[in-house]
């Protein structure tokens, strides 16, 4: 005996390939049998969406909503009719004229033959006209509007009838896919893992790392393809939050995005001994926040040699106080500001995070923090230059101004990243703060490895094809801001 999943992809199959089969009483998305340059299809479409529906406009072809719970691609085949209907908006499927060029409209539900439809061999003609297909506009698909949180960004052509060509196969075949036929493409997918090669390559550095095997990482991560087009992202720079030439941050929002509430803001700080860096090697990082509608920021601080400690951690909370009076200019959520940190980054993240005591009067606190692959302490008898600069030369001091053994407050949600390849100082210095956050203050941070990845290369991924480490801090930002 046959199952029902059986029976419903045979006649999903029959549709795909042509055969000639009754309406049947269902809805569903009508969607591309080609992928064209859309992994997800493309899916007849009302322009806009939700409140902002464009009803009265000619229909459009846009990436297929999966999952999503919007009534603007859902059309409905009936028994006993060839109409095919918008159960959401009480309209049906109609064009403005049987002949080519007609553009497509969801119309007042009437016996028109315009409105009479008939479905063969995966092509979708009015009944009268059998010589005329429903078909998409050649060449790419221009960047749509996308909600937060997807990626990639949406694409729509448009679409009208022209005469059926068996040239234009791919353009003018169509077939009605069910709206969970999968998951709504979000930032959060499992990932698929490095590229063998990059992984391979990335491997072999074993757990030195320094700064020519930063700059081959980047060389090696960077043909990994990214999930957004410059073009998505507006930047910003040269914002100052402080009077010193380093308390400067540069702000990135999305130009293909849409969000009708204020969204999280995530601000990026580099990494450099303490004594070096600059925000401009977190750019991927927050144009990939930008890209998925939040607002990423990427941000420098004072450095060691003429600022010692605690002047880095200081800053991580002037820049979020300042975000704090100005996220709303630029489409964020003031009391949703989260740190994140790679590195020495990470460490002055650590301090501002865990040490509140060490502020300024009136400095804002976080939403949370992401911090990977911190050194939040170091050998106290063999410091290096730029611990020395930061730290001072007084040894005496070094145990009361790391991060173990010093933490005071815990009220800010934590997501702590090490690499895989990570050097033994960055995952021993963790060990000892996790075991004082778990042990004397009975809070368990959020904890992730990246797999495959060395001290630099997971920030890099971020916005690539290899979501791993994305996945984990998007899921992260996700639960903090659902708890609120």
């Amino acid at each position: 005996m046959l199952n029902k999943s059986y029976l419903c992809g045979a006649a999903l199959l029959l549709i795909a390939i042509g055969t000639q089969i009754a309406w049947a009483d269902d809805a569903g998305l009508l969607r591309t049998t080609y992928a064209l340059d859309e992994a997800r299809g493309y899916c007849l479409d009302i322009r806009g969406f939700g409140e902002n529906a464009r009803v009265d406009e000619p229909l459009q072809v846009h990436t297929c909503k999966y999952g999503a719970e919007l009534g603007d691609q859902i059309f409905a085949r009936t028994d006993g009719t060839r109409a095919i209907s918008l159960p959401e908006y009480d309209r049906c499927l109609a064009a403005t004229a049987l002949e080519p060029g007609a553009t497509l409209h969801a119309s007042e539900c009437t016996d028109s033959a315009r409105q009479q439809w008939r479905f063969e061999w995966g092509r979708l003609s009015p009944e009268s006209r059998p010589d005329l297909c429903v078909s998409l506009a050649g060449g790419a698909g221009a960047v749509a509007g996308t909600p937060v949180l997807i990626t990639p960004v949406y694409h729509s052509r448009s679409v009208s009838l022209e005469r059926c060509d068996d040239a234009h196969k791919a353009l003018q075949t169509l077939r009605f896919s069910p709206p969970d036929e999968r998951g709504l493409s979000t930032a959060d997918v499992a990932r698929e893992g490095l590229p063998a090669d990059v992984a391979e390559r990335l491997a072999a550095f074993g757990r030195v790392f320094d700064g020519r095997i930063a700059g081959e990482t980047a060389q090696i991560v960077a043909p990994v393809p990214t999930l957004y087009e410059a073009a998505e992202i507006e930047v910003v720079e040269g914002l100052a939050y402080g009077s010193h030439e380093r308390q400067q941050l540069d702000i990135h929002t999305a130009t293909a995005r849409n969000s009708n509430d204020p969204v999280p803001v995530i601000v990026v700080f580099h990494g450099g001994g303490l004594i070096g860096g600059s925000k401009e090697s977190t750019a991927a990082a927050a144009n990939y926040f930008a890209s998925l509608g939040l607002v990423g920021v990427k941000s420098n601080y004072r450095l060691a040699g003429t600022h010692p400690w605690p002047a880095g951690a200081q800053d991580i909370g002037a820049a979020v106080t300042w975000l704090s009076e100005h996220a709303d200019e630029y489409g964020g959520d003031p009391e949703q500001i989260f740190v994140m940190g790679i590195s020495t980054g990470s460490f002055h993240s650590a301090t501002y995070v865990f040490r509140p005591e060490l502020m300024p009067p009136g400095t804002i606190r976080a939403a949370g923090a992401i911090l990977m692959s911190g050194p939040y302490t170091f050998d106290f008898d063999n410091p290096s230059p730029g611990e020395r600069a930061y730290f001072g030369e007084n040894a005496s001091a070094y145990a009361e101004r790391v991060v173990p053994g010093n933490v005071s407050s815990t009220d800010i949600p934590v997501l702590f990243t090490t690499a895989e390849w990570d050097a033994p100082r960055y995952t021993r210095s963790l060990a000892i703060l996790l075991h004082e956050l778990v042990v004397e203050h009975g809070v368990m941070p959020r904890y992730a490895q990246s797999l495959g990845h060395n001290h630099t290369s997971q920030l890099l991924s971020l916005g690539t094809a290899e979501k791993s480490v994305s996945t984990e801090i998007v899921d992260f930002i996700g639960q903090v801001t659902k708890g609120d």
